[in-house]
Parts: C-alpha cells; structure tokens; sequence
C-alpha cells in the first residue's frame, strides 16, 4: 500500500507563484463580450430558446458594470439591448457575474489579463452558455493594426437549430489592407455528409476596421463558414472574439494570434477556461487547465449537462503540437496563441460526428503575497493535482501551496497531528490534521465535519496568519494517485498480493485489483480526523462509486478507508474483460457529484 507523503505537484508550485491577487478593482474600463446561450427542453434535446448577445461591457472597478449589445433571440432580427448588474472577484480569480443574457442567473466567470472567460454552471433552469470578455483597445485602431494570422474557432447553430450546428477551426491572415487572403476551413456540419470532418475554400473575403477595434468581416457563402462577422480586437491584439448580430444567428467566434517555434514541451502554462458542447447532451463549463509540456492537458470543469445537473469533472487529454501552434487533442483540434497566453479548442473527429464543440482559455494571473501566504490558486487534491476549481471534500488529502508556510520541513506519522512545526490549518475554523509541512508546501486532511458548498482556509504559522482562501467544497471529489506522483500516468494499482500493477506486471480481466485515492469523502463508521481506518470493521465510504475501465464498468466489491493509512481510500474491483491487443485502459471513477479520469491500468487480456 501507499502512504501519503510530502512530494509531487512541483510543477504547480512553478506555476502558481509570480503576482498580486486580483479583487474588484482588477476588472475595470470597456470590454468587448459575446454571449450565446442555448435554452432547451428539459424534456429532450431540443433547442427551443436560443439568445446571443454581441457588444461592449464597461465595468467601474467597484462591484456594477453597464452593457450595450445586440440581441438575437430564437430566429428573430437582432435588437438593441443594454442594462447593468453587478460583478464580484474573489482573490483567485474566480468572478460571479450577473448574466445580462438572461435575468437572474449568475456566470460563474475566471478573470485573466487577456480575457473573462465563463458559464452560467449553477442555474437552475435547462439553458447551457458560453461567455467572454476581452479588454477594448484605449487608442484609435488603424486598418493596419490587425495583421499576421489568427487562428480561428467557431460554433455556429445557423436558424437557432441543433440541425444545423457546425464547427469549425481555421487561419485569418490579415492584410492589414481589408483583404484576407484565401484560406481553408476544417470543420464539419450536421446537415453535410452526416457531420463528417470536412473542408471549405474561402476566397475573397474581405474586411473593415473601425477606430474602437470593432472589425466587420465578409465571408461570402459556405457550408462550414459563411455571411458578415463582427469581430472584435483585444486592448494587446493577441484575442480576437465576436459572431453575426444577422437574423437568426446563434454562433461563437474567438481566436488567437498566430505563434510560430512551438513544440509539446513548450507548452507550459495554467489557464482559466470555458466551453460550450452539443453531443448526445448540452453542456456549458467554465473550469481550469493545466499544461506541462509532457503532452497532456490537465482539466478542472464545472460541468451543467442537460438531463444531469452540475458535476465536477478532472481528467486529462493528451495534446500534440506542430510548430505554428495548431495540433489534436484527443478527439479534436486546439491551437496555441502567441506567447502562450491563450489557447482555443474545437470537437472535429470522424471517430466522433455528433460532437459540436467550443472552448477558449487564456492565462492565469499568477499570483504572490506577503509573510504567511496561501496561494488562493494553490489549494489542489492531494493525489490527482487537478487544477484550481476542483473541491475539497470531508477527509481528503490537501496539498496546498504558498510561501512562508513553515520554518522548515516537517513529516509526521499517524495519527496525524493538528499542529506541526508550529503549523496550523483551520478549514472553516476546524484544526486540519497535518503530515507534512515545509515553507512552500503543506500536506493536510480535509476535517470530516467539512460541510456546505464552501470552505475558508486559513495558515497559521509561528503565531502568524495567512491570507484566508475560499474553496468549493462537495461531498466526493476522487483523486487516484498515480506510480509517479504525477497525477496522471498508470495509477497506484495493486494486484491482491500487493504487488504493483505495472507493464511488467500487469492486471488481466477478471482480476480483482486494489485501486489507492483519495476524496470519497465520509465513511460509516465514522473516524476521528487524522486517525485510520479499522479493518474489522471497515469505514466504507457512504457515497456510491463507479470504476469504468476502457469503456466497460468494473465491479467494486470496497469502497472506503485503507486500513492503517489516514486519508487514504481504496478501492477493490474487479476487471471486465480486457479488449485484445490492449496493454493500457484509462480508468476513471464515478460518484453522484464528481467523475475522475486521469490515469490508465496496465492491462494483458
């Protein structure tokens, strides 16, 4: 079995510390946005309502904002449309955001430099968005100011129809003389060949800039891109978003500005993101992703699915790049701006038709502070590292990251203290038990009394206290750790021998193997905080779970504590049938609040 120690995440610690924490003040001046939010039938996947919005948001530093747009509602022409509401950043960067697209829900935004990016994840009714903001220029843009290429993506629902629906990824290369020079569309429709990936010429478009970095294109007729765009130009020109105010015309369009000289491992970044998807469902998430130049795309989404309700998700795509930025992410196409400060993706896959998707994230602020700092983006689970956003449940294994966090370095063996090394870690006012704490790093445990939707921590270090953090707190939130403390990779996996499961050695179908994680949240009986699990009888967990290996479903005989190891889970399944010519499987675990897929077994049939 594994115990739980002080190591891995060190990547995270290299991303996370460089600036101040935004607040309120941060989000201030004219901004452009666009809004495109489906309302469906709660009974099926019907489009029934959709709305877009295109226009300039302004916001006053202080908590209000004021907004002027046009409105496209169902199939209707577009209206004028203005109004206010209010705004709030919290010290990571998280934004609640009245929705000026549909009255009394809130888009549960991120704030970067570059961009606001969000969804409004956590309303009740059957509507699933996509929102973002980009700073408007402050000078007077000349025809000559928008130049070099973009990469491009859109999601279109032409009429407000899901029959309609296409998607698309593609390169802009400005003149800087109101000609765009003749470019390829990749991309496919529902109502061409079925939705298969498909191509599209454009010639002859052309296009007009204004001084406040509005930018009228002219695409002429297409299956996949067509008619007159609004586009608008970010304040540094890196981010070009905006759609078609036309009758009717429900669509997405963002890009980046072109970058050249890229490689997988070049790509090392962390960023606030949003998408919106249509497949066999709707989602709309707003989440977070994490880059380390090791091919894999690390993700932290609050998902709203129709027919689901909101699920917290982590999992990971593997990315390949080429070296002007463009590349494939799993079933799809992502490509990278300059500087790496912004990156767009898009769902086009002949192995996947039927999936229609947009997303767009841009850089985080990095963040510092004084004395006893905790890292508000630094809060992370203690075996999967999912980015910032994941929540903390009851007995979870914590790493959080900061600086001046302790002396010096400390471990402890269980029963876990609530104070080490003159270290203290209050969730919402409860000692946390602690395992490890060193000046930029503390290992804790989630107490078990940790409830509601919330939860403060506060570091208390030599009679000093830090920064106070608020995290999103749920039921379970599953992490399996992995053999290279990574997160991701072949899980921490044993045979009932306990010997690991690995290349060498790997699990058969049929088999009952013993899974290691963290986050199942409550177990019955109950165990006093920083203290294990007995084996006579065993602290199950209380909340249901799922293991899916491959796309089969495993049977758990065991979900709860390991005996003997403080905040650390187990799980005991059993294999399906392993597919021939299959040496790994991802695996990834399901509860009703959260679904987890980081990491594969080691698999022989």
């Amino acid at each position: 079995m594994r115990s739980l120690r002080l190591a891995g995440g060190g990547v995270f610690l290299s991303l996370l510390l460089q600036a101040q924490t935004p607040n309120n003040q941060a989000l201030n001046g004219k901004y452009f946005f666009r809004q495109v939010s489906l309302g469906t039938s709660a009974a099926g996947l019907n489009l029934t309502d959709p709305r877009s919005l295109l226009g300039t948001i302004t916001f006053d530093g202080t908590s209000h904002f004021t907004y002027t747009a046009q409105l496209v509602q169902g199939g209707g022409a577009a209206t004028p449309l203005s109004g206010s509401g209010s705004y709030a950043i919290d010290p990571a960067g998280f934004v609640s955001l009245d929705s000026p697209l549909r009255s009394g829900e809130k888009i549960n935004a991120r704030y970067s430099v570059e961009a606001i990016v969000g969804s409004t994840t956590e309303s009740a009714g059957a509507a699933f968005d996509l929102f973002a903001a980009i700073p408007a220029p402050t000078t007077a843009v000349t025809p000559g100011s928008i130049s070099g290429s973009y990469w491009m993506a859109s999601l279109e629902f032409p009429g407000g129809s899901f029959a309609t629906a296409r998607n698309a990824i593609f390169t802009l290369n400005w003149s800087g003389q109101g000609k765009i020079a003749d470019f390829f569309v990749n991309g496919h429709a529902a109502n061409v060949s079925a939705g298969r990936p498909a191509t599209q010429q454009v010639t002859g478009a052309a296009y007009g800039t204004a001084p406040d970095g509005t930018v009228s294109v002219s695409l002429g007729s297409g299956a996949l891109v067509s008619g007159n765009k609004t586009l608008y130009l970010s304040r540094d020109g890196s981010i070009l978003l905006g759609g078609s105010a036309a009758a009717g015309s429900h669509d997405f369009w963002i890009g980046v500005k072109a970058i050249s000289g890229v490689s997988n491992t070049t790509w090392n970044a962390s960023y606030w993101g949003a998408g919106l998807r249509l497949d066999s469902t709707v989602t709309g998430y707003a989440g977070a992703a994490a880059v380390r130049g090791s091919g894999k795309l690390y993700w932290t989404r609050r998902l709203k699915v129709l027919g689901v309700g909101t699920v917290d998700f982590t999992g990971i795509n593997s990315y390949s790049l080429k070296a002007d930025g463009s590349g494939t992410v799993e079933l799809g196409q992502v490509a990278l701006g300059a500087g790496g400060s912004a990156f767009v993706g898009v769902a086009i896959s002949a192995n996947d038709p039927s999936a229609y998707e947009i997303y767009f994230g841009a850089q985080m602020p990095t963040l510092t502070g004084a004395g006893v700092f905790l890292n508000p983006q630094g809060v992370v689970n203690g075996a999967s590292f999912a980015p910032v956003g994941n929540p903390i449940s009851p007995g979870q294994a914590i790493t959080l990251y900061g600086t001046g966090l302790a002396r010096s370095p400390q471990s402890a063996t269980p029963p876990y203290p609530l104070t080490l090394n003159g270290v203290t870690v209050l969730v919402n006012g409860k000692p946390a038990p602690l395992f490890g704490v060193s000046p930029m790093q503390i290992n804790a445990l989630v107490p078990y009394a940790t409830a509601g939707s919330s939860a403060t921590i506060v570091v208390q270090s030599g009679g000093t206290s830090s920064n106070p953090v608020t995290v999103p707190v749920a039921p379970t939130s599953p992490g399996v750790f992995s053999q290279q403390s990574s997160g991701s990779g072949l899980g921490d996996i044993l045979h009932a021998d306990y010997t690991p499961v690995n290349a060498a050695n790997p699990a058969v179908g049929g088999e009952i193997v013993l899974l290691f994680l963290t986050g199942l949240g409550t177990v019955d009986p109950a165990v006093t905080d920083g203290t294990a699990g007995g084996a006579d009888p065993p602290s199950s967990a209380t909340a249901p779970v799922t293991v899916l290996i491959g796309r089969e479903t495993g049977t758990a005989f065991y979900s709860g504590l390991a005996p003997g190891y403080p905040g650390l889970y187990q799980i005991n399944v059993q294999l399906p049938p392993v597919p021939p010519g299959v040496t790994t499987l991802p695996l990834a675990l399901s509860t009703p609040n959260a679904y987890h897929d980081q990491v594969d077994i080691a698999v022989n049939p």
